[in-house]
C-alpha cells in the first residue's frame, strides 16, 4: 500500500491516472474513499490523488496531544514531496477545506486553485459552527456515544441507504481522540479575514442551497478573495461532494477548464489535461452499486 511517513505517522494515499495532480482532503469522519465517486472520472485526464488524515482510515494517530490545522496541512506538504509535486490544485470538503486554506496560505506557489466544497474557517466566529463543534467534541469525549456518532456522520453524507452503509463503516473506524484534536484545532483557525488576505490563486466555492452556515463563510470569502467565484447547489445540504457527486463533477469540471494547468514540470511526462466527458457513466462499473 503506499504510505509516506511524517511526525512518525504512516499516512496513506492513492494516485489513480496521469496528467495535471489534482489533491482531494476528506471530511472529518471520513476518508480519502468519499472520493470513490469524482477519482476515477477525473483520473481520465488528470492524476488524481486522495489521502487519509491523521486518525482516518489508513492513516496513523498524533503522538502528540495537540495538534493545530498547519500540522494536517504540513502533512499535505510532505505528501506532495514524497510524490514530487511542484504545483497541484486542491480540493478540499468540509474540514478538509481549513487543511487546503492553511496550505494555501504558507505555500501559494504550489497551488494553482482551490475548490472549497462547504468552506468555512474560525469556527468560534459563527455561533451554529460554534455549537456543531461543542456537540462533535462532546461525543467524541463519551465512548457510549461513538456508534451514534458515526452513523450520524453517515446520514449525513449518504445519498442512500447503500451510501449510508459504505460511510458508516468509515466512520466507525475513525480516531475519536484525533477527531478531538481536530475540531479543537479548528476553533483556533483563522478567520475568514485573514485566510483571504493570503489567497492568491483562483477559489471556487461551493456548497448546497439548504447549507446556510457556509453559505454565510462563502459570502464573505468572495467579498474578501479577489479571484473567487461560488457555485450553488440546489436542494442539497453541507454534503455536496458526496450527496449530489453528479452535480459537484459537472461543476468542478467546468472550473478546471478555465484554470491555466500547463506546467512544464508536469506536462512534459504526462498527457495534457482535458474536460471530462460528462456524457458518459458517472461511475466506473466496479463501484457501480453506489449509484441510487
Amino acid at each position: 500500500m503506499p504510505r509516506f511517513e511524517r511526525d512518525g505517522i504512516s499516512h496513506y494515499y492513492t494516485v489513480q491516472g496521469m496528467g495535471y495532480p489534482i489533491i482531494f482532503v476528506h471530511g472529518l469522519g471520513l476518508s480519502h474513499q468519499m472520493w470513490i465517486g469524482p477519482a476515477p472520472i477525473f483520473s481520465r485526464h488528470y492524476q488524481v490523488i486522495s489521502y487519509d488524515m491523521r486518525g482516518h482510515g489508513g492513516t496513523g494517530t498524533s503522538k502528540q496531544d495537540r495538534i493545530e490545522i498547519r500540522t494536517l496541512s504540513e502533512d499535505l506538504h510532505a505528501l506532495y514531496n514524497e510524490l514530487g509535486i511542484e504545483k497541484a490544485v486542491l480540493v478540499g470538503y468540509s474540514t478538509g477545506t481549513l487543511i487546503c486554506e492553511s496550505f494555501a496560505m504558507d505555500h501559494p506557489e504550489k497551488v494553482a486553485g482551490l475548490c472549497l466544497v462547504g468552506s468555512h474557517a474560525k469556527i468560534s466566529n459563527n455561533i451554529y459552527m460554534t455549537l456543531k463543534s461543542s456537540l462533535g467534541k462532546w461525543a467524541a469525549q463519551n465512548p457510549q456515544l461513538q456508534k451514534a456518532n458515526a452513523y450520524a456522520i453517515a446520514a449525513h453524507n449518504a445519498e442512500n441507504l447503500v451510501q449510508r452503509g459504505f460511510f458508516y463503516r468509515i466512520a466507525k473506524r475513525v480516531s475519536h481522540e484525533e477527531s478531538l484534536k481536530i475540531l479543537e484545532a479548528s476553533d483556533r483557525f483563522a478567520t475568514t479575514r485573514e485566510v483571504s488576505q493570503k489567497m492568491e490563486c483562483p477559489v471556487l466555492l461551493v456548497h448546497g442551497s439548504r447549507d446556510r452556515t457556509t453559505e454565510a463563510y462563502a459570502k464573505e470569502f468572495m467579498k474578501r478573495m479577489p479571484n473567487a467565484e461560488i457555485s450553488v447547489v440546489e436542494g442539497c445540504n453541507h454534503a455536496v461532494a458526496t450527496r449530489a457527486m453528479n452535480a459537484f463533477n459537472v461543476l468542478l469540471d467546468e472550473w478546471l477548464g478555465t484554470l491555466d494547468l500547463s506546467s512544464p514540470e508536469t506536462l512534459e511526462t504526462t498527457p495534457t489535461a482535458g474536460h471530462v466527458n460528462m456524457t458518459e457513466p458517472i461511475f466506473d462499473p466496479s463501484i457501480a452499486h453506489m449509484q441510487q
